[in-house]
This record gives structure tokens, sequence and C-alpha cells, in this order.
């Protein structure tokens, strides 16, 4: 069942992505070329992140897979801009040991529902290339690619 996110699911949140976001992150491979930053490890920086997705107003956007017997199971987290009226979807993450089972796709169209009942016009998600999961399920939710970016870093040190 989808529901609010609550205060009480952050560390669960937190967990899922802990597990699902090793292969799929920026901040990790940032780490793999320079290593540690800041003294603070790829997850630390993903991890805030997920509190970036519940602060403030922004937790109205959080939706939670509850399984009945009320484990978390998945999580997606998003953002409106009512000028631009484009949601944006920052985090989906679904626990490996439910993945395949239709809880992302349900999540997707849950906060696509949200963000029409917000007056958005527009739902954009971001993915690596590297995250083949993402590559081909997203385009089968209906959303089209419409750009590629690269990311460069240097050490300032």
């Amino acid at each position: 069942m989808i529901r609010p996110y609550q205060p009480t699911d952050l560390e669960e949140l937190k967990r899922i992505t802990a597990l699902c976001f090793p292969n799929v992150s920026i901040d990790r491979n940032i780490e793999e070329k320079l290593g540690l930053i800041g003294g603070h490890d790829w997850m630390w920086r993903k991890l805030r992140h997920i509190d970036n997705d519940v602060a403030g107003d922004n937790a109205r956007h959080v939706f939670v897979w509850e399984t009945d017997y009320h484990e978390v199971a998945g999580y997606i987290t998003g953002r409106t801009d009512i000028d631009s009226k484009i949601g944006w979807i920052p985090n989906l993450a679904v626990a490996p040991d439910h993945q395949g089972s239709g809880i992302g796709r349900q999540l997707i169209d849950h906060l696509l529902q949200h963000f029409r009942d917000e007056g958005m016009e527009c739902a954009k998600i971001e993915t690596l290339a590297q995250n083949a999961i993402g590559s081909t399920f997203y385009p089968s939710m209906g959303f089209q690619e419409v750009a590629r970016q690269v990311h460069y870093v240097m050490r300032l040190d």
C-alpha cells in the first residue's frame, strides 16, 4: 500500500537507499576517481540527499510503499515547481527483496498523479547511463530522453 511519508520512515528510507544506490550514484563515481572528500564517503553524501528530500515542505511529495507487515519496501521522492509546472523525481528505490514486483511502477504512477493534482504539466526523472534498470524502466513508464549530461570533477587541493 502507498502512503505519505512519516518522519519515522527516515531511517528505513536511508537503509533502502544504501542497498540500492552503490552502482548508480554520482557520489560513488566521484569517490572511485578521487577518493574520500571532506572525510566523508559517497554514502554519507547520498544519504544527505534523502534528508533534503524529506525536509520541510518537501516531505509532502514523498511516498512510501508499506507491506501488509508494516515494512517499508520502497519509496519515491518528489519536488514541484509551481512556476515552471515541472515536477521532479529526485529519488526512487525499492528494497532488493521486493524488486520486480511492480512497486516502483506503482510509486511512480502515484507520484505522477500527485503532480497532476498539484498542477504540474510535466514530470522529469534523471538516471545515469550505467543504470541499466532505470535506462529501460523509465522509458517503459512513458518518460522520454531529452538530454545527456556529463559530470566532471577535480580536486581543489
